[in-house]
């Protein structure tokens, strides 16, 4: 419509053109005429003066050439405005023919069979032609353009989507959406140049069958879609099977449920979620009704399981699905065998127990119902009422005789008919004691329970008598004893427990609370000498007494000082039901004696340091002068010093042997030291045994010649080597030939023996001495300590205590027993798989 206006506008600008043309041209055909006037006027005034002067010449020649000029222009101009004629004509024709046009269009655009949506830019578009009413399109154009308001929601914001593509990036679309009036519209959008044309064209006949018929698939596709969804979602195997009993399709439950990849590998490897029999049994259930219910068991994650199985026969094959129901199975297992249970429970207990239905007939009863009332099997079988019970108990004499047996009747009556539990007590005439209690059922009917209070009630008698018995009891201890119940208030206490904290017989009768003990005791706990908080309080009694921990309470113990000087033992002991009981015990003569130990303890342990101390510095002072006496003693002997004579030659001798043992017992004192201060580590290694052996025997040889002793050695069953340190081996085998040696008569023989035992290694040296006795044999390992049947020399005492020290540092002991021929026989052993790490010293 914009073009028609258009060309409309362009031919009104031709005959405007048209009529300035012709209104020119009049203009310019007068104008020679004109001039050809003002000439002939202008020389006939000249002629009648006489004379024709040159200016008059001169404009006669423009004269002239101003109407050629004319002339010519004239021409072209007549010429011009037959051509202009002869366009206006055509236009004129083309006007016609275009507005005809226009009309047909508009007409045929204006029909009912279609609609048109303009978009000429970022404005509001046009709408052109109307679609029938059956569609249900509004007319107005903001209305039509509310596509959701006549379109199905999802096709509308479709279009929506459609439509702004087609305008920012000029993509056509068709699609076919159902109007609200349940009629199938064609939608087409395109480009036109720089418009953007969408055509609503309403479907008939085969196109609206097939339009709607694809519609209609979409739809099934979609529902089809969420249901597929849903199948999948579900914790439920599901499948469906053709016509061949083949699977066709399963689901993700049943893809897990026989362990399959995925769907897709279950449907093509054909994996069976219920065995051969089961199927078979599905397909002739199927086959007879059209389907199949029932319970079935397969196999699910190693574990045998119950399904209800549903299958049914459809166009396209079966469906069915199955409902895992092992837990309501093992519920309703469970239920059964609870009541069963709960009927042989209650068959075992004491209580009496009966229920009664809604007509109040016997409705079940355990075998303590029938016991408490001495009634038979056979008469409870026939389940008679509640009357007949009790006329029957009336009969025998047991229904309470402490009222009338009227008000009894009504009574139990009532009970039975009440809407809330009851609770009675029953005096029988056999002396017994029941207690009644009943309780109305959902169903109807109620259930009683008859309890014997008669034991009950003689044991609380007894338990009175052991009350006042234990008060009795806990009044002539020598300990304060409290108990407290679980709120908090004192239950029972002893005098002594008063006397204690000085408490007024007043103050304890009023059961108070724990708290409150604090501010009304006498005496009060003592602070520790530093300061700090005592080890126990009433605020922590108050606790222990009240406070409530769901772990299981623990007993607690421990010791304070009161501000009379006393010293007391408290314990916090939890009893049955939430109680807590407190005991105070005076031990201020136990700790005053402890005291007085520990005190000596001390001075002990001081003077032992200082003897340590003291064995130390002497022996560092002594090594620096014994190591300058053995220098120049040697420098002596040297050849650069001068000759000796031979008593100079003895003395020096002596001074050698003198500072050679001199340096031994120094060295002894202070590896034991050095022990006994726990910074002495072993050098382990792989010891020789042979070397380690001869190395021995070898230093003390000489001490053997002179004394005519000989050394049996006898190595044979020790092996080669084993991991120890192998200078301290040295020591102990030097020190143990040295201690036989001493002792060993002129003569005699030392037997030193080395032998595998398992996982030890044993070393013993054997003499042929006067032996020591067993109860000196302790005493020979400790330090400057010597035999009392004496030696040939009389040592420093530490050769056993080194030899000690040294083997249990491998890990090993020493022990001293008597030999086969008198005599004394050292063992030491080794043990041969001990960690490095264990062998350090301590």
């Amino acid at each position: 419509m914009t073009r028609l206006k258009s060309m409309m506008k362009a031919g009104s600008a031709t005959r405007f053109l048209s009529k300035l043309d012709t209104r020119f041209g009049r203009v310019l055909r007068g104008a020679p005429a004109l001039l050809l006037a003002l000439g002939v006027t202008s020389a006939r005034a000249e002629e009648a003066s006489g004379a024709m002067r040159p200016e008059t010449v001169l404009n006669l020649a423009l004269i002239g050439l101003t109407i050629g000029a004319a002339m010519i222009a004239a021409v072209w101009l007549i010429r011009q405005q037959a051509a202009t004629a002869e366009e206006n004509k055509r236009l004129r024709a083309d006007l016609s023919d275009a507005l005809n046009e226009a009309d047909r269009r508009g007409t045929l655009l204006a029909d009912d069979n279609q609609r048109l949506l303009v978009f000429s830019g970022s404005g509001a578009p046009d709408l052109v032609g109307t679609l029938p009413k059956l569609f249900g399109a509004p007319q107005d154009t903001a209305a039509f353009l509310d596509f959701e308001g006549w379109m199905a929601p999802e096709e509308a914001r479709e279009l929506i989507r459609a439509l702004s593509q087609l305008r920012n990036r000029a993509e056509a679309f068709r699609m076919e959406v159902e109007s609200a009036g349940g009629h199938v519209l064609e939608i087409a959008g395109r480009t036109a140049g720089a418009l953007a044309v969408v055509r609503f064209t309403p479907l008939s006949g085969l196109r609206e069958e097939i339009a709607t018929l694809r519609l209609e698939q979409n739809r099934a596709n979609g529902m089809i879609e969420t249901m597929q969804a849903l199948f999948d979602a579900a914790p439920l195997p599901m499948w469906l099977r053709g016509e061949d009993e083949r699977l066709v399709w399963v689901n993700d439950a049943y893809a897990r449920a026989v362990d399959a990849p995925g769907v897709i590998s279950a449907v093509d490897a054909q994996t069976e979620f219920l065995n051969e029999q089961d199927r078979a049994q599905i397909a002739a259930g199927r086959a007879q009704s059209g389907r199949f219910l029932n319970r079935l068991s397969a196999v699910v994650d190693a574990d045998r399981r119950n399904f209800l199985v549903v299958d049914a026969a459809g166009p396209f094959g079966s469906a069915g699905l199955a409902i895992d129901i092992s837990e309501t199975e093992s519920v309703r297992r469970e239920l059964r065998e609870t009541v069963r249970s709960h009927s042989e429970t209650l068959d075992h207990l004491t209580t009496a127990v009966a229920r009664f239905d809604d007509k109040t007939q016997l409705a079940y009863h355990n075998s303590a119902f029938a016991k408490l009332f001495n009634l038979s099997a056979t008469y409870l079988d026939r389940a008679p009422d509640l009357v007949s019970i009790l006329d029957h108990l009336r009969s025998v004499g047991v229904l309470p005789d402490d009222r009338p047996l009227r008000d009894v009747k009504a009574e139990i009556q009532a009970a039975h008919r009440a809407t809330q539990p009851t609770d009675a007590l029953w005096h029988l005439t056999d002396g017994r004691t029941l207690r009644v209690f009943t309780s109305p059922e959902p169903s109807g009917g109620a259930s009683w329970v008859f309890e014997d209070l008669t034991e009950k009630l003689q044991l609380e008698s007894r338990l009175n008598t052991l009350v006042r018995l234990q008060g009795e009891t806990l009044d002539y201890l020598r300990e304060g004893v409290a108990v407290f119940g679980q709120d908090g208030r004192l239950r029972l206490s002893n005098p002594i427990f008063a006397e204690l904290w000085g408490l007024s017989q007043e103050f304890l009768d009023a059961k108070p609370h724990v708290r409150a003990f604090a501010t009304t005791a006498t005496v009060t706990i003592r602070r520790p000498a530093d300061g700090s908080e005592p080890e126990a309080s009433w605020t922590g009694f108050a606790h222990a007494v009240t406070a409530f921990d769901e772990a299981p309470r623990e007993a607690q113990s421990g010791e304070f000082e009161l501000s009379d000087g006393r010293v007391q033992a408290y314990g916090i002991v939890p009893l049955p039901n939430g109680q807590t009981m407190l005991t105070f015990s005076d031990i201020t003569d136990a700790r005053r004696a402890e005291r007085m130990l520990r005190e000596k303890n001390d001075a002990l342990e001081h003077a032992s340091r200082l003897k340590n101390d003291f064995v130390q510095h002497v022996n560092y002072e002594l090594r620096s002068p014994l190591t300058n006496i053995i220098g120049f003693s040697a420098l002596l002997r040297s050849p650069e010093t001068g000759p000796l004579n031979t008593r100079q030659s003895e003395y020096l001798d002596y001074i050698g042997t003198s500072t050679t043992t001199l340096l031994t017992i120094v060295n002894d004192i202070l590896d034991l030291a050095t022990i006994d201060a726990g910074i002495m580590d072993l050098d382990l290694g792989d010891v020789d045994i042979a070397h380690t052996v001869d190395h021995a025997a070898e230093a003390v040889s000489e001490r053997l010649r002179d004394n005519d002793i000989r050394l049996d050695i006898d190595i044979a069953q020790a092996g080669a080597s084993f991991r120890a340190d192998g200078h301290r081996v040295t020591q102990v085998l030097f020190n143990l030939l040295s201690n036989a040696a001493n002792f060993a008569p002129q003569g005699s023989t030392v037997r030193l023996t080395a032998r595998r035992r398992g996982d030890n290694l044993f070393f013993a040296v054997a003499d042929e001495g006067p032996g020591i006795s067993p109860a000196n044999v302790e005493r020979m390992f400790e330090r400057f300590e010597t035999d009392p049947a004496g030696g040939r020399q009389s040592g420093a005492g530490l050769g056993l205590s080194i030899v000690k020290s040294f083997v249990e540092l491998h890990g090993g002991d020493v022990t001293i027993s008597s030999g086969p021929k008198g005599g004394a026989v050292v063992t030491c052993r080794f043990p041969l798989r001990r960690q490095e790490r264990d062998l350090a010293a301590e």
